[in-house]
């Protein structure tokens, strides 16, 4: 327990140092690429500090972003850093509207072009992503999308909404799919702990809206990869802990 609390402090007192940073740094960083340097050594900071470490998969499918749409299945609130750390690219992200009301931490996010979700609202959210996505595209930033929308509780993939395949069939992007195995051993929903471990990342093929069909065969398609990715983990997992 006093670990968990050493260790949840180490990274208030991280974030809040990097907070100031990236808000000094975006007085002058105007396309935002600075900002992204920066995020991705307090995402591996955080990590090192949990004693996290991440194993990547298929980064050759990253070569043709900047920018694209990164899809990520959600099961931990470390995901976010374990996506900044894991992916050698510039990236934004979707957030929850509640983390932008948080001094300094919220103030750096919305300062670093980083688009916030009203998740009550969903015309707002949209709206939102509707205003800050040119600029990220321009600026040639990769945007993390949650399909799910929330946290999973229990592993299970949910189901996809719509926003991030509309981003990209708007904007003629990529989408490319990120799964991350086992984020939500190491910091579970809902509960005070962090916990040292190891994760993974799978970067599978790029895919666009217009390879498919129509959008829900889009989205389906990609779920069903994303799932497949999980549930082998999780099967290699089970033999592993039984042995």
């Amino acid at each position: 327990m006093v670990r968990n609390i050493l260790r949840i402090f180490n990274i208030a007192i991280i974030t809040i140092l990097f907070s100031i940073v990236c808000l000094i740094v975006a007085l002058f960083d105007w396309k935002g690429h600075i900002h992204g340097v920066f995020i991705r050594i307090w995402a591996k900071i955080v990590l090192l500090l949990i004693g996290v470490k991440v194993s990547v998969k298929g980064l050759e499918n990253l070569k043709n972003a900047n920018p694209a749409v990164i899809l990520m299945n959600h099961e931990s609130a470390l995901d976010i850093p374990i996506m900044l750390a894991g992916l050698p690219i510039n990236q934004r992200f979707m957030a929850k509207k509640e983390l932008y009301k948080i001094p300094l931490f919220g103030w750096a996010l919305a300062l670093g072009g980083h688009i916030s979700i009203d998740r009550k609202n969903p015309k707002k959210a949209i709206e939102s992503i509707n205003e800050h996505s040119k600029r990220l595209i321009k600026n040639k930033l990769n945007i993390i999308v949650s399909p799910e929308g929330t946290r999973s509780p229990d592993g299970r993939m949910g189901l996809f909404k719509k926003g991030g395949f509309k981003l990209a069939e708007k904007y003629d992007l990529q989408l490319i799919p990120v799964t991350i195995l086992g984020s939500r051993y190491y910091v579970p929903k809902k509960k005070l702990a962090v916990t040292p471990g190891k994760v993974g990342l799978v970067i599978d093929l790029p895919v666009k809206v217009s390879d498919f069909s129509d959008m829900r065969n889009c989205m389906d398609s990609i779920r069903e990869t994303m799932i497949h990715n999980k549930n082998k983990y999780e099967r290699e997992r089970t033999k592993k802990t039984i042995a």
